[in-house]
């Protein structure tokens, strides 16, 4: 008996140790996105702005979630709503991976952007890190982005 339990716990420990990794598919994602800058001047008033009034709610219901050190975002309406409402919206609080012109950055979605431009509104310290600058309130083109 002692025989079997070793052999059955070495198949169990090969079979574990060849299983495949999970991976994590992304919430949403897309390409050719605009994107555009929330307000203009320091980063800070915006940034306080989008935490506390956002749509997400991050200041009330993800108070602890979300580091401080991260830009926020404002998602497009139209990819925000497939998501939810308010603070139960799917995206709220996640991190959304950004490219254009191969510079990769991160921030946080904390709030919906009703903009006919149909663009991601980001704080200035996210929009200088993609060229953009301080009262340029041109749009970027060509996001691509993942939220996961």
């Amino acid at each position: 008996m002692q025989f079997s339990l070793a052999i059955a716990a070495s198949v169990l420990a090969l079979t574990a140790s060849a299983a495949p990794t999970v991976q994590t598919r992304d919430i949403a994602s897309g390409t050719d996105q605009n994107g555009s800058i929330f307000m203009f001047g320091d980063p800070a008033g915006p940034r306080q702005l989008l935490f506390q009034f956002g749509a997400c709610g991050l200041s009330t219901y993800f108070a602890n979630q979300v580091d401080p050190s991260m830009p926020l975002v404002a998602m497009p309406a139209g990819v925000f709503d497939q998501f939810g409402a308010a603070q139960n919206n799917a995206l709220c609080a996640k991190v959304i991976t950004m490219t254009n012109n191969g510079v990769t950055r991160q921030a946080v979605v904390a709030d919906r952007n009703l903009s006919v431009d149909n663009s991601i509104d980001m704080t200035l310290d996210l929009w200088e890190a993609f060229g953009g600058h301080d009262n340029d309130g041109t749009l970027i083109r060509g996001f691509s982005w993942s939220i996961n």
